[in-house]
């Protein structure tokens, strides 16, 4: 093996010392019996040996881009949040502008003699007025950021069932929505004991939202709308953002985080980042979108009709059962899911 003066790895032993590292290492992944096991630490051992080799480079150019490059998708990570809330702004006025033209211009024209200044505080405090706001910006969110994340990341709407779908994978999804559910609440419980002014905006806030009213626009939205939304702007675009600067646990981090900032309140957002964090491994874990899109459906539908279960009560047995069947679903689901990921093909990554 020659050494090139001109490269920009020093010395000529470090090339040495790399091509034995190369053979010793095909060594070990031609004597292995698991292809899927090495095939990771091969690409594990690729990246390492390159970030030391860009560290060992006396031209510094090349690694000082590729920080400057990672800090980049760092703060881009941020973007999508920003993004909503402009979105929001811009459905809230939208819907303001509609009011005023309803009820002020052609409300005047059809009722002379009404007032106008109380049909417009009516009509803006109505609670069907939040919740046409809010199927709005969710369907606006919907197609932004399908856009973005399956045209910058994805490329696909339709993934290939079989590489990535399985029957005990979508088990799993199921038998992990209450383990997720009763550990929500029991969060929200606990914080709202810790904190009760915060429970108490907490309820003022849902009240007012009109999510507590079951009727066909808050179902649409709440079971529908909002995981879609949700899961397209956090778990697509704001983690595959954040996976491109930093590894998967602090990125799963960030993207919960930001989750539970987006709720705006104290309670939820707690039990939002908890949540998210179960997100983001099924989606990472999982391979697709779709395995947290219907985790996070299942979990808000549990939640929707968790107003007609009856009051189970304080009981100490009824609380007992709830921590066995909390436990006992989040072991067996997780397990269950991993189980399932194995089976599926070693190529069939990528959310």
């Amino acid at each position: 093996m020659q050494c090139n003066k001109n490269s920009p790895y020093f010395p000529c032993g470090f090339h040495i010392r790399a091509k034995i590292r190369e053979n010793t290492y095909h060594f070990i992944i031609k004597g292995s019996t698991s292809f899927e096991k090495w095939g990771k630490f091969r690409k594990s051992l690729h990246k390492f040996r390159y970030v030391i080799l860009m560290l060992l480079s006396p031209n510094k150019s090349e690694w000082s881009k590729l920080k400057m490059k990672k800090v980049g998708y760092f703060f881009y990570t941020f973007v999508p949040l920003l993004a909503v809330e402009a979105i929001q702004t811009i459905a809230l006025f939208f819907m303001m502008g509609m009011g005023m033209f309803g009820q002020g211009f052609v409300g005047k024209l059809a009722f002379p003699s009404a007032n106008v200044s109380d049909r417009l505080e009516k009509t803006f405090t109505s609670v069907n007025f939040n919740m046409m706001i809010m199927v709005i910006y969710a369907l606006i969110t919907i197609a932004i950021f399908s856009m973005w994340y399956y045209a910058r990341y994805e490329g696909n709407f339709l993934p290939s069932p079989k590489k990535t779908f399985n029957p005990m994978m979508l088990a799993a999804i199921v038998i992990l929505v209450p383990g997720t559910q009763f550990a929500a609440n029991f969060i929200a419980n606990l914080t709202g004991y810790i904190r009760p002014d915060w429970l108490q905006q907490y309820n003022e806030l849902f009240e007012t939202s009109g999510i507590t009213d079951t009727t066909f626009v808050t179902v649409l939205y709440s079971v529908i709308l909002a995981p879609i939304c949700e899961e397209l702007i956090f778990r697509g675009v704001t983690m595959r953002c954040a996976r491109k600067a930093l590894p998967f646990a602090l990125a799963n981090l960030i993207q919960a985080a930001l989750f539970g900032l987006f709720h705006l309140n104290w309670i939820q957002g707690i039990y939002a980042f908890a949540l998210g964090i179960v997100l983001g491994y099924v989606c990472e874990r999982g391979g697709s979108i779709y395995y947290s899109i219907g985790l996070h459906l299942l979990f808000n539908l549990w939640g929707t009709l968790s107003g007609f279960f009856p009051d189970p009560g304080n009981s100490v047995v009824i609380f007992v059962i709830v921590i066995a069947v909390t436990i006992v679903s989040l072991v067996v689901g997780f397990v269950l899911f991993n189980k399932g990921r194995r089976k599926l093909p070693i190529n069939s990554t990528g959310i």
